[in-house]
């Protein structure tokens, strides 16, 4: 059974309700919950109608000895917004520029595109103004193609809490794997839809480019996020992506790249440590290829004082890439 409050389930039904003017009996309503997994008897539905019949227009029609049910759609009418209310609308759109190509960045934009429609003429006005005048480096330039069937199918699977096996495609070694995922979020990763979940192929918790999803299929098995999941992803995660054990990570920048880290990396640490000359880049995470590809970007600049696997892995990339140029009889 899926815990549903009953203000979420009282808004199911008024959209339910005003879907089409046919209109819906209650076991119309009562079937369209149960394919939500959400089990509540009649006489709960009859009660929540007359809920929001105090607050909604909602009309009853008897035909063939039946009750149909309907409720008129919400309408937006000539809605007057403030200058900063259209800026906003304005910087959303180009925010959501990045994502149009996933079916949840499409409608986003859509549903932005219908409030302005229905505003003023003075409003249109002024929004395409704005964007005449402000744009946004989102630094996101991925033409990455999501199938919108498997990400409203990964939609329901999260909502539903049930587990999918999917056909996925691997970066490294180009083969299919099936794979059987609880699937726990989705997240944008550098303007890429990403799906996080434990695999049962590794028993651990992974990330899936959604693009890579070959195939999917919902199976009937039920799962349960662990409630320690979002805290130690959040605690583990270094930038986008998480590993499975953390370890502390001490790094040490020079005087010169200290003032950048300070200004545009200090959220990323634990803790900052300033020694006069530079400062000590303290941080408990996962050594993962993106911790190890963020270091290398700071080249002399940074020098890692712990954990020795760490400074092995760093010192083993920087001979290697060393190696291409002395190769190199150019």
């Amino acid at each position: 059974m899926k815990d549903m409050a009953q203000t979420e389930r009282q808004i199911f039904i008024l959209l339910l309700l005003s879907e089409n003017k046919r209109g819906y009996t209650i076991n119309d309503i009562h079937d369209s919950l149960e394919k939500w997994n959400v089990i509540v008897d009649k006489k709960t539905i009859m009660r929540d109608i007359d809920s929001l019949s105090s607050i909604c227009f909602i009309s009853e029609e008897q035909r063939s000895g039946k009750t149909y049910y309907t409720a008129d759609k919400f309408r937006l009418r000539d809605i007057t917004f403030t200058s900063p209310e259209l800026i906003s609308l304005a910087f959303l759109l180009e925010l959501l520029k990045p994502y149009k190509h996933m079916a949840m960045g499409k409608s986003s934009i859509e549903l932005i595109h219908k409030l302005i429609d229905n505003t003023t003429n003075l409003n249109q006005e002024f929004i395409k103004h704005f964007n005449d005048l402000v744009s946004i480096n989102t630094n996101t330039h991925v033409n990455d193609s999501v199938d919108p069937e498997i990400e409203k199918l990964l939609q329901s699977a999260i909502q539903s809490k049930v587990k999918i096996h999917i056909v996925y495609r691997s970066f490294q070694s180009k083969e299919n794997t099936e794979r059987t995922i609880h699937p726990y979020e989705l997240f944008i990763n550098d303007g890429c839809l990403n799906v996080i979940g434990f695999c049962e192929l590794r028993n651990s918790i992974r990330d899936f480019r959604v693009s890579r999803i070959k195939e999917i299929t919902l199976t009937e098995d039920n799962f349960t996020i662990p409630k320690q999941y979002y805290e130690e992803r959040k605690r583990n995660k270094f930038i986008h992506l998480s590993g499975n054990e953390p370890e502390q990570i001490v790094i040490s920048f020079d005087q010169k790249t200290s003032d950048y880290i300070k200004e545009y990396e200090a959220e990323r640490a634990d803790e900052i440590v300033d020694e006069g000359h530079g400062i000590l880049f303290v941080r408990n995470t996962a050594i993962t290829d993106e911790l190890i590809r963020w270091i290398l970007q700071f080249g002399s600049g940074a020098k890692v004082v712990s954990p020795q696997n760490l400074r092995e892995r760093i010192e083993k990339d920087l001979k290697e890439n060393l190696q291409l140029y002395e190769d190199d009889n150019i």
